[in-house]
């Protein structure tokens, strides 16, 4: 039975509260493993990470965070450090295995959605068994309830019938000419408009300013009999606000002053969204009174506006 790997990746968890996204972590881990030089806050903002909001058409959704809600990060943020990198979805296992495999074994780790319970994006770092199972890191791995299978001895996560509810996976090709800083900024500029003014990037979810204006609708407008779902939804829905802190030096390094007051202002009024909801279940009892999640509602309006106001300025 053929086994490989790529030893020694960073791992992808969650140790660090101020930087949640699995799919940046996964992206950190899987360039610096390739001899880059990057870290959370740099990829989160050239990626559009730091820029994209998503939000279910169809009540709520514990995965509203997830970049597969904004698919045209995915291969952005490996073209701006000069790699090719191609998504392909969901097909029988001896075509997807292989995949996997033969990326692996020219030491590239693949960054997969639903490979592990629970979780979005998770980095692969190698298989075992002909691909029966897959090897990496996902903050889900250290869950016990949504990852019970014992760890590789390299400290990877181990995973057998992964494919069952795998859906995507981005294979990263050979390096393309890197972008020179000026042409980064100008694609990402570019891309960052579009996530904020598309109404929709994916059928199933809002997107950008729709989104925010639909949070605060769901939270107005939703009834329910137990707050788990729209506390749930909140605090994960949170990751992306959590996020727009990266946003300002990105801007300020590229001289766009204008834009960075703005994401300042922004990151100020996310992190109040944390202070008014914590992320600890703390507060659901403002889930039985819609008066007391007003403010929130009026601070993603807020959001709101002044994306509108950044994307104005976008030329």
């Amino acid at each position: 039975m053929k086994r490989n790997l790529i030893p020694g990746l960073q791992k992808v968890d969650w140790s660090d509260t101020a930087r949640q996204s699995e799919f940046v972590n996964s992206v950190v881990s899987a360039l610096n493993g390739l001899g880059e030089n990057t870290n959370y806050d740099y990829v989160c903002a050239v990626s559009g990470g730091a820029f994209m909001t998503a939000f279910s058409k169809e009540g709520w959704d514990f995965g509203n965070h997830s970049v597969r809600n904004a698919p045209v990060i995915f291969e952005h943020v490996f073209k701006m450090f000069g790699y090719n990198a191609t998504r392909y979805f969901k097909s029988d296992f001896e075509t997807d295995s292989k995949l996997i495999m033969d990326s692996i074994d020219r030491g590239m780790p693949v960054i997969a959605d639903g490979v592990i319970n629970c979780s979005n994006e998770c980095l692969i770092s190698g298989y075992d068994n002909d691909g029966a199972v897959l090897l990496g890191y996902n903050p889900f791995m250290y869950i016990e309830e949504d990852h019970n299978e014992p760890h590789d001895d390299t400290g990877y996560f181990r995973k057998t019938g992964w494919h069952d509810n795998f859906e995507s996976m981005l294979i990263i090709g050979d390096k393309c000419v890197k972008p020179s800083k000026e042409t980064v900024f100008a694609d990402t500029l570019k891309l960052l408009k579009q996530l904020i003014t598309e109404k929709s990037l994916v059928l199933s979810h809002h997107n950008g300013l729709a989104a925010h204006k639909a949070f605060a609708n769901a939270l107005m407008t939703y009834e329910w009999d137990d707050s788990f779902d729209p506390y749930m939804c909140v605090m994960c829905t949170y990751k992306i606000y959590l996020d727009r802190r990266y946003a300002v030096k990105f801007l300020e390094d590229n001289g766009r002053n204008d834009l960075a007051d703005i994401y300042k202002k922004i990151a100020e009024f996310c992190t109040e969204l944390g202070r008014i909801i914590p992320q600890d279940f703390s507060a659901g009892d403002m889930f039985s009174d819609k008066a007391k999640l007003k403010p929130y509602c009026d601070i993603l309006l807020k959001i709101s506006e002044l994306e509108e106001e950044a994307a104005a300025v976008i030329n």
